[in-house]
């Protein structure tokens, strides 16, 4: 997520994108964040970007915990990891589902109240995708993590999830 931020924000700096709900009205589209009875608070101040629409972090954040549960699962995985245990089916389906459902709801939010084109949650899922393959670029930063904690002599926490 953190891969998914950084391209992501890289992205709509360089190539700001207005929202559908930013368009005039004869367009069709409806504002539902500035309305007179529905003020946001998170969308004012000197901090928030209007124009921040591609890619879909909305979305990008819901096909990332999406793809996750659809991994979880394990159907589409032939060998699970050391020690790990294949879940029921009807709990592997439950999660498939989820994992589908989700992505989908949130895109159909985001396209019904106009704050993003299909094409702006169509990059999130790239940018996602791209995330995923360079991640293991941050394992680079694994050295500088242990002198950064040495010189602030601290210890370097025990995973409590995954294989550690």
């Amino acid at each position: 997520m953190t891969l998914t931020n950084f391209l992501s924000f890289a992205i709509f700096t360089a190539f700001p994108c207005m929202p559908p709900r930013l368009l005039p009205q004869e367009y069709g589209f409806f504002d539902t964040v500035r309305q007179d009875d529905a003020q946001s608070v998170w969308a004012s101040g000197k901090f928030f970007n209007q124009l921040a629409a591609f890619p879909s972090l909305h979305y990008g954040y819901a096909f990332c915990v999406g793809a996750t549960l659809i991994y979880s699962s394990g159907v589409f995985r032939r060998r699970l990891a050391r020690r790990e245990k294949r879940l029921p089916r009807l709990r592997q389906m439950f999660l498939v589902a989820v994992g589908v459902l989700y992505p989908g709801f949130v895109l159909t939010i985001i396209v019904a109240t106009a704050n993003h084109y299909w094409i702006d949650a169509l990059a999130a899922a790239l940018v996602v995708g791209l995330a995923w393959l360079c991640n293991g670029i941050l394992l680079v930063l694994l050295p500088l993590e242990d002198v950064f904690l040495w010189c602030a002599k601290l210890e370097k926490p025990v995973p409590t999830t995954g294989n550690g």
